[in-house]
């Protein structure tokens, strides 16, 4: 079973400890005269059921209260009650991890380091797995459920009461509660989920089907041409793609670099061409001599009788020697030059190898940088065709298909519609015990606190689905002004708890500001039920009341509850009387 025991944490003094009793159980809430009741809000009444439920295992959404920083080192403790000698504490902390201990009896881990817990460090996933395995709730486990899915029955918002059976005002689909309700009430849950999982197969059948109507109209012979086509085109850019040979295509070269390197060789070969014409005058400078012959002149003196004096004489030789002493120095600078020039045209000529050689290098690489540019292009130009192709074969074995979509959307039909009459004797109640139980209980119960005749049953609608319904047998007393929904919600949950309160199954239900809004005599009435029930079953019935909903007799004084009956009380006279004492958060 799950039963309640208590809920308390480290910080005693900002939440004290709340104990749970069979029985009615209140959480009583004053408001002073003159204050909005949306004041009231504050105070915690709403957020105690919060809170059970994150205690109970709930994955926390963003905006949850219990992720603000102000939660975010209080550890808090939930103590189960799961049989007559077995008792289940869990631990959680904002962000943290869980923890789980089993105990004969019930007891206070406040004190109980990390590493004495009997399961510790669990994430919610691996938590709920163990929880599951410790709870004896044989009716759920039977079904094929955990204790999450009855969880909804038992937690009540004030938001929760308009939709009876589903409880959650989520958009969340049939599948995920359904089978639950149906499996509880005598109905093959399997045989549920299987229907709806065949409703799943037949959406999916036809959203296929509508993407090929919208496909574009072309027949399946153009397609088939059309890929054909595209097919050869690739073959052939495939053996151009295979022919491609370069070694070094991935280097980035231009142009320009290559113009550059062939002016500068230009200009090379200009200067060794200088260089050399230089050279050339040097050595012709090299080999003409001084060729003055002073004999040869005599001689010529002579021939035509003149008489050449011997001061003529020697200064003729005195200018002989003088000029090779002066061709002795001119032939040594001119040598001298020339080994420089030399000197200079080989390095020069070097420096011309070198960019030669580089000219060559780069003129083969621009070559083939150009083919990877090419190999690029081509490459592109096989992929887009690729792509193309792909969805072309899509787009015709989606129309060969067509014929065998609709094949097994008839298929998916007959076994969507066969799975539907298979539950329809599930829910007749001549032929269903427990649904024919539950559907006594309920009406009894409406009966006693709202003085009409009411049943729910259970139908396959158009769709062959589960319809689950309320019936009034008076239909002009539910205009009266009185909020039945409310109660018949409150009662449908106490159907279940009654139903299975000698088996292993929930033993508690928290609904969450009840009372508002009812008539004084159906209050009482309900209080009576809910205090006799409790007391007869075991069960834990727990109400948040507003004290502006403490009903008044015929008497007209307010029937106020038993201190006893009373688990935690709030006011809105300072922060000691919010359920967390501290200011609103």
């Amino acid at each position: 079973m799950l039963k309640l025991s208590k809920i308390y944490s480290d910080s005693e003094s900002i939440f004290p400890k709340i104990k749970f009793h069979d029985g009615l159980n209140i959480v009583f809430a004053s408001v002073s005269k003159g204050s909005e009741k949306k004041d009231s809000h504050s105070l915690g009444k709403t957020i105690l059921a919060d809170l059970l439920d994150y205690m109970l295992l709930k994955e926390p959404k963003k905006g949850f209260f219990i992720k603000r920083p102000v939660f975010s080192n209080f550890l808090f403790y939930l103590e189960i009650q799961t049989s007559e000698q077995l008792f289940v504490t869990i631990r959680r902390k904002s962000g943290g991890k869980i923890f789980i201990q089993t105990s004969s009896k019930k007891t206070n881990l406040l004190s109980l380091k990390d590493k004495e817990w009997e399961h510790s460090n669990l994430g919610v996933r691996t938590a709920k797995q163990i929880f599951n395995e410790i709870l004896f709730l044989n009716i759920v486990k039977k079904i094929g459920f955990s204790f999450r899915n009855g969880l909804r029955y038992c937690l009540r918002r004030q938001t929760q009461y308009e939709k009876t059976f589903k409880v959650n005002t989520s958009r969340e689909g049939d599948l995920y509660w359904k089978p639950y309700l149906a499996g509880i009430l005598g109905i093959d849950s399997q045989l549920v989920t299987d229907k709806y999982k065949a409703n799943k197969t037949v959406d999916n059948i036809d959203n296929a089907i509508k993407e090929i109507k919208e496909l574009p109209q072309v027949s399946s012979q153009s397609l088939e041409a059309e890929i054909a086509q595209i097919e050869k085109v690739l073959l052939r850019m495939e053996k151009e793609l295979d022919d491609f040979d370069f070694s070094r295509s991935d280097i980035e070269i231009s142009k320009e670099l290559v113009d550059d390197v062939s002016v500068k060789i230009s200009e090379l070969n200009s200067t060794i061409y200088i260089y050399d014409q230089r050279i050339a005058a040097i050595e012709k400078s090299l080999k003409a001599e001084f060729t003055f012959d002073l004999d040869k002149i005599l001689e010529i003196y002579n021939e035509i009788q003149l008489f050449m004096p011997d001061q003529l004489i020697k200064s003729y030789e005195e200018l002989i020697e003088l000029n090779k002493q002066m061709t002795k120095g001119r032939k040594h600078r001119l040598k001298k030059a020339k080994l420089s020039l030399v000197s200079k045209r080989d390095k020069t000529v070097l420096e011309l190898e070198g960019l030669n050689q580089t000219l060559q290098k780069l003129s083969k690489m621009l070559v083939e940088k150009k083919a990877f540019d090419k190999y690029k292009s081509l490459q592109k130009r096989f992929n887009s065709e690729e792509v193309r192709l792909a969805i072309l074969k899509e787009r015709l074995q989606r129309l060969d298909s067509a014929e065998v979509l609709y094949e097994r959307l008839d298929d998916a039909n007959k076994k969507k519609e066969k799975l539907g009459k298979k539950v329809v004797p599930f829910t007749r109640v001549s032929n269903n015990r427990i649904l024919k139980q539950a559907v006594g209980i309920f009406g009894e119960y409406v009966d006693d606190v709202l003085g009409v005749g009411a049943f729910f049953f259970v139908k396959n609608n158009k769709e062959g689905n589960l319809s689950f319904e309320i019936n009034l047998k008076d239909q002009t007393s539910v205009s009266d002004g009185f909020s039945y929904t409310r109660v018949l919600s409150a009662l449908f949950d106490l159907t279940f708890l009654s139903l299975y309160n000698d088996q292993q199954f929930y033993k508690f239900i928290y609904h969450d500001g009840l009372l508002e809004s009812l008539d004084d005599r159906v209050k009482i009435r309900l209080l009576k039920l809910w205090r006799t029930i409790g007391e007869k079953y075991g069960l834990q019935l727990i109400i948040s009341v507003l004290d502006s909903d403490i009903p008044i007799n015929n008497k007209m004084k307010k029937e106020y509850f038993k201190q006893s009956e009373i688990i935690r009380e709030l006011h809105d006279r300072g922060d000691d009387g919010r359920l967390f004492k501290m200011p609103a958060f």
